[in-house]
């Protein structure tokens, strides 16, 4: 998976879209975590909008449920301008969610929160959330493909073994035109 273009994607429709402030909500130990942030921070500059690391909050494995409710909460509580958050994956997005509605804020009406990994929690969400593809299920039966060719004794391209899924932006309720 292309995670830096996803990444990118989703931060370049929220700006398409008008938002100004957009927050980013990324995990620090792993690397699909640094490859979204470096594609939210691609679009930002591509825009001409500057990147501010005050509203980019990383998180580890470990605190990944309290450290997006806390950075949301304080964010809101500082009155910081926040018009957008691009959320690591769609569980994180369910949680600023959550944290956003019981300050009183409307999702998207106030602030628009994306997601990634189009999980059934974005579809099922009492909003559903924007976000991207991660076609898990294409990505497994690829690789059991490739690793069958390989059993098989097949002899394989470096571009066969190295195969990227585009990322797609799946458009739903928690996104707002600004």
């Amino acid at each position: 998976m292309d995670d830096m273009k996803g990444g990118y994607l989703i931060t370049k429709y929220l700006i398409e879209l008008g938002h100004k402030n957009i927050h980013g909500i990324f995990k620090a130990d792993d690397v699909q975590g640094q490859a979204r942030h470096k594609g939210y921070v691609r679009a930002l500059q591509e825009a001409g909008m500057l990147y501010d690391p005050d509203s980019v909050t990383w998180f580890y494995t470990e605190d990944r449920e309290v450290k997006p409710r806390e950075t949301i909460s304080g964010a809101i509580q500082a009155e910081t301008p926040m018009d957008a958050v691009v959320c690591y994956n769609d569980q994180v997005a369910v949680e600023v969610i959550r944290t956003l509605r019981e300050f009183g804020k409307k999702v998207p009406r106030d602030v628009s929160v994306t997601g990634f990994d189009n999980s059934l929690l974005a579809k099922n969400n009492h909003i559903p959330i924007t976000t991207i593809s991660h076609p898990q299920d294409k990505l497994g039966s690829m690789a059991a493909e490739l690793l069958l060719r390989l059993i098989l004794g097949e002899e394989l391209t470096e571009q066969e073994l190295h195969i990227r899924v585009e990322p797609e932006i799946v458009v739903r309720d928690s996104t707002w035109k600004r």
